[in-house]
């Protein structure tokens, strides 16, 4: 069963300044759709467990933070920064 995936408007403005400042723009799309496809399908076995029920997940070039709410299949993604 799928979860919705939900980037918090803060984490999408974010995503958008990394990939607007990378240097491999391709590479920052690719991570994006390949965490958004992850936490689709196992959020709850993906990337480590945190404090507060979050998670953080790596994706060269990018870390997001998110946190999982099973009961409604749902997936919000809280922060994401580039991997250093």
């Amino acid at each position: 069963m799928r979860y919705f995936v939900s980037w918090k408007l803060s984490a999408e403005d974010k995503l958008a300044a990394i990939w607007l400042s990378a240097g491999d723009r391709a590479a920052v799309a690719d991570a994006a759709r390949s965490i958004d496809e992850v936490l689709r399908h196992s959020p709850e076995s993906a990337g480590e467990q945190r404090d507060a029920g979050r998670r953080i997940l790596v994706e060269r070039p990018l870390v997001v933070v998110f946190k999982v709410f099973p009961d409604d299949r749902r997936v919000d993604v809280l922060d994401v920064r580039p991997f250093i």
